[in-house]
């Protein structure tokens, strides 16, 4: 197996137990005689056979934790960085919608949610992305519709993807060392900045993004990037391109919104002038970024979405509203 060696490593350091390597081992011989079988390698694969084999396997109905997941994982650790980040396009869908429809359920009770899912087919866990949009738009569409555009912010603004607080327990802990909510702003973009310096020399993924010393400049001269720029009680920030090297070296308008866009259940419904999934999903991406300021803060949030590429624009933006009970003193 290519690069099995890293594959291991990459699943021991991740605490995986020798039955779950084993599974995905399984995983990735049973891919490499798929590959074999069409004249291709796992060293050098081909993408549509890759996406070909995973539609194979969720046609026979198997589990992604069993096939998709090993994918993955996999093509990450053997720096095929095409495949991998194309695979984790397949994940970051799953769950956000069932989980979106049991806080509708919390928030306005099981009546509602069932009206407003009466219409939404979900696809299939290890479905394609482009599989989503229609889904994702039938859903706010009729949440809307249902309950109208602020309540229904207010149920799309959340952790959706269940974070840890833990995540930023050192953000909070800087926050409150600094005493200030500029000097953390500055702190915070500044350590973010060094990450994205690392990856880029290193040539590893950063999540799903493939940094370059373009994007490192990129970012490092944009303070709202991956950090925030404060104006009396708001604090304004902008997301990162989804693909911050593909988005820096893009010309056409269309290119850089599909390029900016993180959401697999939308960006395939971008065209020229707006989106086919309504621009009030990007309340999502909203609770999204707000989350690290929740926990920095220790209280939650508001947040309105500024400029997003669903509504046109080529990047999203957003303002988050300092709580009154945090100092703003510089």
């Amino acid at each position: 197996m290519y690069r099995k060696t890293e594959f291991l490593a990459a699943l021991r350091k991740r605490g995986l137990d020798e039955s779950a390597i084993q599974t995905h081992l399984q995983a990735i011989a049973g891919l490499d005689s798929s590959l074999a079988a069409r004249g291709l390698s796992l060293e050098r694969p081909k993408l549509a056979a890759v996406e070909a084999w995973l539609s194979e396997r969720l046609r026979e109905g198997e589990s992604i934790y069993d096939f998709l997941i090993p994918a993955a994982r996999y093509f990450t650790a053997a720096r095929q960085e095409t495949v991998a980040i194309r695979l984790m396009a397949y994940l970051l869908p799953i769950g956000v919608l069932p989980a979106m429809a049991d806080r509708l359920t919390t928030l306005e009770g099981e009546a509602v949610r069932s009206h407003v899912m009466s219409g939404v087919t979900i696809p299939a866990e290890g479905s394609p992305p482009e599989a989503y949009p229609d889904a994702t738009a039938r859903f706010v569409e009729a949440l809307e519709a249902e309950i109208g555009p602020e309540k229904a912010r207010r149920v799309l603004a959340w952790n959706v993807h269940e974070i840890p607080t833990a995540a930023f327990a050192l953000d909070r802990e800087r926050f409150l060392d600094l005493g200030s909510i500029d000097a953390w702003l500055l702190d915070h973009h500044r350590r973010q900045v060094e990450i994205l310096r690392r990856h880029a020399k290193d040539g590893t993924l950063w999540f799903e993004q493939r940094i370059t010393q373009a994007v490192v400049d990129f970012v490092e001269a944009r303070p709202e990037i991956l950090g925030g720029v404060r104006e009396g009680d708001i604090i304004y920030t902008t997301k990162i391109p989804y693909d911050p090297d593909g988005y820096l070296q893009a010309t056409d308008g269309l290119e850089r919104r599909r390029l900016a866009c993180h959401c697999p259940l939308a960006l395939a419904s971008i065209t020229e002038r707006d989106a086919g999934v309504p621009p009030l999903w990007c309340a999502c991406s909203a609770g999204y970024t707000k989350f690290m300021f929740d926990v920095v803060f220790g209280e939650e949030t508001e947040t309105v979405v500024l400029e997003s590429v669903l509504s046109g624009s080529e990047r999203c933006r957003f303002a988050i509203k300092i709580p009154p009970s945090v100092s703003l003193g510089a």
